[in-house]
């Protein structure tokens, strides 16, 4: 029975950890919760020109927030399962403020500021 679950836990934790791997090389990493509050942070600030990997992970069901939109990114209906960390990667060309909100209703009010 031991040895059943030793195998299962080896087999798992590879599947758990690409959910948190790190950012490719040169790349930025940013983590941004769904909260019964909105994202948190609110609003996150990049370099242009510098890919940077956003995660997004969801821990609440009480909001709209359940797929979100990046306009500036050309990120579409990008899914937010619950509890499951999911990334986007994008590369800012301009300088300025883009907006990301729920695909659903455009709410959230999320701003990545590109420097």
């Amino acid at each position: 029975m031991r040895l059943v679950v030793l195998v299962a836990l080896l087999v798992a934790v590879p599947v758990l950890a690409a959910d948190k791997a790190p950012p490719a090389a040169g790349t930025t990493g940013i983590v941004i919760k769904v909260t019964e509050n909105g994202f948190e942070p609110q609003q996150v600030k990049v370099k242009k020109g510098v890919p940077t990997t956003l995660t997004f992970l969801r821990t609440t069901n009480r909001t709209c927030i359940k797929a979100i939109d990046i306009p500036a990114e050309n990120v579409k209906g990008f899914q937010l399962p619950i509890d499951k960390p999911v990334t986007v990667t994008i590369t800012p060309t301009k300088a300025g403020v883009e907006k990301f909100h729920c695909t659903a209703m455009a709410m959230g009010d999320g701003k990545i500021v590109v420097e």
